[in-house]
């Protein structure tokens, strides 16, 4: 039984200016609960310093604002401004080659990446990746590797499957590198769907 004391609180992400919605769009898709306090009716009294967050609720049915959760917010001006300047350098030819061999490990290796784990059924894997297939926008945006299962080429452990989503919609670092969220199903340990 985890300690009450020492809990993984949260993790802050950021999206695109203009990109609210679609990164609401993306965590619903996995299976989250998403509170957007510019337009949902908040549980608690979150006031307006909360208003620029969309809360995540890693467990749909939670309702603690500040454990198990995650946060994404629009990314600061002044990362935005290095991010364009990044990509503008990487169109230019700089950078390109090194991010092109980054970005292809994740077909390679997904698990050797960093990346957010968010532990799921076996269903909840199958729809999250059926829904982000099916849905345009996310399926642009959204690369999957896997899911990697017990015994078949890519697996790192019979313990569990994976599956793992590579996206620039949200990050906790920097966008243009993009974010890893690997979506986990622990076979020894059983779960309600």
């Amino acid at each position: 039984m985890p300690s009450a004391e020492r809990v993984l609180s949260h993790s802050e992400l950021v999206y695109a200016p203009g990109e609210r919605a679609l990164a609401a769009d993306l965590f619903r898709a996995i299976g989250c609960r998403v509170l957007d306090p510019r337009t949902d009716e908040c549980p608690l009294e979150l006031g307006p310093a909360a208003e620029p967050y969309l809360v995540i609720f890693v467990d749909p049915k939670a309702t603690d604002l500040f454990d198990n959760v995650l946060y994404a917010s629009e990314v600061p001006a002044e990362q935005w401004a290095f991010e364009q300047a990044l990509r503008a350098a990487m169109e230019r030819g700089e950078l390109r080659r090194t991010f092109d061999v980054f970005a292809e490990s994740f077909r390679r290796f997904p698990q050797g990446l960093t990346h957010l784990g968010i532990g799921v059924t076996e269903p909840q894997l199958e729809r999250a990746v059926k829904t982000i297939a099916e849905t345009p926008e996310l399926a642009k945006r959204v690369e999957v590797a896997g899911p990697y299962r017990p015994g078949e080429p890519g697996a790192v452990d019979p313990r569990v499957i994976q599956a793992f989503l590579r996206t620039d919609i949200v990050s906790s670092g920097l966008l243009c590198a993009g974010q890893q969220v690997e979506l986990q199903v622990r076979l020894d340990r059983p779960r309600s769907a």
